[in-house]
């Protein structure tokens, strides 16, 4: 069964190595190409076409996208983690949204070695509607698919991370 989620977000490493083994991962899992771009639904002849990767600074990018099966396994790629922040909202079986950053400890975990790497903030994005003034919308109502995705947009409005300024400037 697959779980989608929309997910945007970076992670720096502590090396070049432990940046390789999330790559290794994510291509295993079919998320990213050997060109190091992220796929659209596993399928190769589908990508999102941003950088994925900043190999200067270790870091990995994710673009703004929905992405299949990638919001379970986030955790998985804090392994190493120096900064960063991951943030996921769902609307498949759950009205959910989570805010993932990483520990202070992550940077010195090793990719597939267990243990605490990442914080995790979870929201309810019906309590966050409602906080924010967005209303409140049962599913048998009309307009509950259209209410659910504006209050996904807000949330990643709000809680999408600004890219750091050593991955936005250019590199020469």
């Amino acid at each position: 069964m697959s779980f989608y989620a929309s997910i945007a977000g970076y992670i720096t490493y502590r090396s070049n190595e432990h940046l390789e083994a999330v790559l290794d991962y994510l291509k295993e899992g079919d998320w990213m190409n050997d060109s190091e771009q992220w796929l659209v639904y596993g399928d190769s002849s589908y990508t999102r076409g941003q950088p994925a990767v900043n190999h200067h600074s270790n870091s990995l990018l994710i673009p703004f996208g929905h992405y299949r099966n990638l919001a379970r396994v986030t955790t998985e790629l804090f392994a190493g983690a120096t900064d960063g922040c991951v943030v996921s909202a769902s609307t498949d079986g759950c009205f959910d949204a989570w805010r993932e950053t990483p520990l202070e400890s992550a940077s010195g975990v090793s990719q597939g070695a267990g243990g605490a790497v990442s914080s995790v903030e979870c929201i309810d994005l019906s309590d966050y509607a409602r906080l924010r003034g967005l209303g409140t919308i049962t599913p048998s109502e009309p307009g509950y698919i259209e209410w659910q995705q504006s209050v996904v947009g807000a949330f990643h409005d709000e809680y999408d991370p600004d890219l750091p300024e050593y991955l936005t400037r250019s590199v020469s």
